[in-house]
């Protein structure tokens, strides 16, 4: 290797090191703009066969993302992680669930938890160790971990607008050099057309599927349970919402289960009319999920398996927070379904060499 070589590979690294350094706070809008792009692009082509100009159908689908979907979300997810953040520090400072027998009725969360695991545990010797005062120790670490979570995000409302603000610049950005931006990747990556072609219908599918699929179906799934929970009284349906809207997007656990455990909870306060509705509601929920879905899912689907989906949506939370739960999903989409693209070009140009 010469020594001009060295100090272009040198030149490179240090630009790429600096500029990774300067934008480093603005990581996660920058992620979301990108992908945003992504799921639009196809949105964008359509007004261009309209006669719009590249400039103009970029800043109308923009416009339209941001007054439409961006704004009310960022709104909704800010007043929900206060709603909840509340209810959580209600149950972690008061008073009346701390030492409640489990023999008294059930008519909280904490002591139906405790009375279940309770009745599991004593038909095991090996579990044994979950007496009420374990027990109780488990719920409390795990509420102060949601605690956490959701005071992080509550705390950090201005960085989320500066975020916000960033994200659309980066939507409009990518949306309007996308040409450019296609071209500088494929001269980067080396790869073909035909290759670079195959990789953004991978990226458009994966994004389409974690901003188009999830959402639509997690919204239609979170009504459907905050409704049937607030109509029964069993809770209040801005949280309810919240909450399983957010747990939609955890695969394998998704937002059925929400109403399952609401039901579970009215057949321990004697209401056994409320847990039958709220099990029939569990089973549309899951319908819904079964069949919306797919069909959304067929504007884009990433093939990433539902078990690897879930552990990079939980890492993705645990690094990053509430964003967490989106870009550890979408990283988790691109590398499953555009790792092999790379791997078959570098085998065969591995073959080429040898031959």
């Amino acid at each position: 290797m010469g020594p001009s070589k060295v100090i272009k590979i040198l030149y490179v690294v240090i630009v790429v090191l600096a500029g990774l350094f300067l934008v480093s706070p603005f990581f996660i809008p920058i992620i979301f703009g990108a992908t945003l792009s992504l799921a639009l692009f196809p949105l964008l082509l359509k007004l261009e066969k309209l006669g719009l100009p590249r400039k103009w159908a970029a800043m109308l689908v923009t416009t339209i993302f941001t007054f439409i979907i961006s704004i009310p979300l960022f709104f909704f997810a800010i007043k929900g992680t206060i709603a909840v953040t509340h209810q959580l520090e209600k149950f972690s400072q008061n008073d009346r669930y701390q030492g409640q027998g489990v023999q008294e009725i059930v008519v909280d969360l904490r002591r139906a938890v405790v009375l279940m695991v309770k009745k599991f545990s004593s038909k095991y010797e090996f579990l044994d160790f979950l007496d009420e005062r374990k027990i109780n120790q488990y719920i409390n670490t795990f509420n102060d971990f949601l605690l956490n979570f959701f005071r992080q995000t509550a705390s950090s409302v201005p960085q989320l607008f500066l975020i916000l603000l960033v994200m659309l610049l980066c939507l409009y950005i990518c949306l309007k050099y996308a040409d450019p931006i296609r071209s500088f990747f494929k001269e980067v990556t080396g790869l073909n057309e035909e290759r670079m072609e195959t990789l953004t219908k991978l990226y458009i599918r994966a994004s389409r599927q974690v901003y188009l699929s999830n959402i639509v179906t997690g919204g239609v799934q979170s009504l459907i349970v905050a409704t049937g929970v607030a109509l029964l009284k069993q809770g209040d349906f801005f949280i309810v919402f919240f909450v399983t809207l957010i747990l939609s997007f955890i695969p394998v656990i998704g937002a059925a289960p929400v109403a399952f455990v609401f039901g579970i909870l009215a057949f321990f306060k004697d209401n056994t009319s409320a847990a039958i509705i709220l099990a029939v509601v569990g089973i549309v929920t899951g319908l819904v999920d079964n069949l919306l879905r797919p069909w959304l899912a067929s504007f884009g689907e990433s093939k990433i398996p539902p078990g690897v989906a879930f552990i990079c949506v939980i890492g993705g939370a645990l690094l990053l927070g509430f964003p967490g739960l989106f870009i550890g999903l979408l990283l988790g989409s691109y590398a499953y379904d555009t790792l092999p693209i790379f791997w078959h070009d570098l085998k065969s140009k591995k073959d080429s060499d040898l031959t």
